[in-house]
């Protein structure tokens, strides 16, 4: 069984590896001191050339009970001077002194702490700041003919009568297909309303009319539907089940290749999401926006009339 400071250096040069897969990473390395002229001990080491330049940067990781003070810092400053390294890190899980980070930035160490959601000793769990952006369209269908024989009007004709094209092929009703345009983005999102627009993508529509006649009958018809797109955003945590990388303790920012998101409801979104009415009133900003087309409400058709 390997010991927690071991295993930290290896999970430390797996993040490494991922962050840069075309330079070298080793784990655990030896190099001769300049001025001790003794063999000093890299828990990672980072070798990549660039142009005619050899870089090195040495890692150091620290499993400690509390965070890294100053003291850790400056052994680390002269380890880096003893080996020539072009650039120092130190990892530790539990964070740095203020003390320790001002310190590094005066030696430019880079002082980091490692953000993996895989299983060991510093699982982490995370969650992300996330905004929703829902639009909602209430439809209002029209239709229109010309034809010799007057149609009886129907209510709800937008979700009662199939549509035909002219080569009698059954198409979906005027509401199956608007509400298939609306989810597969092919209307205006924009808020306000958008007047007209077509629904089916076939030159001509046709209905059927035989009723109380002797044999099929298909009446041309024009039909547009009318959106009234309404917009609403929350704000809420996304969890994310899978990161690997690492928070930077002295920007505050994460250094990572990639993350995944978990799933997300609609309903979990209304239902327990901060509504906000502009990305300024979020408490923090939102690292990733989430745009939505819903299924409006009776509330919002309520709120379009």
């Amino acid at each position: 069984m390997i010991s927690a400071s071991r295993e930290l250096e290896i999970l430390v040069a797996k993040i490494q590896k991922q962050l840069a897969p075309n330079a070298e990473v080793l784990h655990d390395v030896k190099l001769r001191g300049r001025h001790t002229q003794r063999m000093r001990q890299i828990d990672v080491l980072i070798r990549e050339k660039i142009g005619q330049f050899d870089m090195q940067i040495a890692v150091e990781c620290k499993d400690t009970q509390r965070p890294t003070d100053v003291k850790g810092v400056e052994t680390f400053a002269g380890l880096l001077d003893d080996v020539g390294a072009q650039k120092g890190v130190l990892v530790c899980p539990l964070g740095f002194t203020e003390t320790a980070k001002v310190r590094a930035a005066g030696y430019q160490i880079d002082l980091y702490s490692p953000i993996d959601t895989d299983a060991h000793k510093w699982q982490a769990t995370v969650t992300i700041a996330a905004m929703c952006d829902y639009r909602r369209a209430v439809m209002k269908f029209r239709i229109g003919m010309r034809w010799p024989i007057p149609l009886i009007p129907v209510p709800n004709f937008y979700s009662t009568f199939q549509i035909y094209d002219d080569a009698d092929n059954a198409l979906g009703t005027p509401l199956e297909i608007a509400s298939k345009n609306w989810h597969s983005g092919l209307y205006p999102t924009d808020p306000g309303r958008h007047e007209q627009l077509s629904i089916f993508s076939t030159d001509k529509t046709l209905i059927d009319d035989s009723k109380g006649a002797s044999r099929l009958r298909r009446a041309p018809v024009d039909l547009t539907v009318s959106l009234i797109v309404m917009k609403q955003l929350y704000y809420g945590q996304l969890s994310v089940p899978h990161i690997s990388g690492f928070v930077d303790r002295l920007s505050g920012k994460v250094i990572t290749d990639a993350f995944t998101v978990g799933l997300i409801s609609p309903d979990e979104v209304e239902n327990t999401w901060l509504k906000i009415n502009d990305e300024s009133e979020a408490p923090k900003r939102p690292v990733i926006v989430l745009p939505g087309l819903v299924n409006s409400t009776n509330e919002d058709v309520a709120k379009a009339r």
